[in-house]
Parts: structure tokens; sequence; C-alpha cells
């Protein structure tokens, strides 16, 4: 196998266009990459700075939800208890008949 210096020369010259168009690919995905970390941070830091700037009123609401629900149960006891209530009030006005 005998290679002139012609055939050697186009090798060399695709080889190393080779080589400049995979340095460019692998530059572009490193940027790609770095841009797509940056991306999710600042998507990630907003939410959590909302949430933080909306903290305390988000807060208050739950603490609103939070007694409405007591506020709620003391009013199924005591709906509880209406009904011996009732009978108690009715044994009291009902005349004595000893």
């Amino acid at each position: 196998m005998d290679f002139d210096a012609e055939k050697m020369e186009e090798l060399l010259e695709l080889t190393r266009e080779n080589n400049k168009i995979l340095r460019s690919m692998r530059k572009s995905q490193k940027v790609t990459t770095l841009f797509s970390f940056v991306y999710w941070i600042i998507i990630l830091g907003s939410i959590f700075g909302t949430y933080y700037y909306f903290q305390p009123t988000i807060q208050k609401y739950i603490k609103i939800t939070q007694v409405s629900l007591d506020t709620l149960q003391q009013l199924e006891g005591q709906a509880g208890a209406i009904p011996g209530d009732v009978k108690m009030f009715r044994s009291l006005l009902s005349p004595n008949t000893k």
C-alpha cells in the first residue's frame, strides 16, 4: 500500500476539519449545559424568593384556616349536646307527677 503525498495531505486536511467541528460541538454543548443550569437556578430561585416574600401572608391564611376548623369542630361538639339539653329542658317544664 503506497500512499502518495497528495492523498496524505487530503486526509490530514479532513482530519483537522473534523477535529475543528468536534471541538466547536463540544464547546456548544458546554455553553448549553451552563445556560441550562443558570436557567433552572433562576426558576427555582424565583419560586423560593416568591415564597419568602409572601410567607407572612401565607402564614396568616394558614392560621385563619386553623382557627376556622377549630371553631367548626367546637360547633359540631356543641350541636351534638343540643338534643340532650332539649330533653333536660322538657323535663324541667313538664309537671311533676309524683
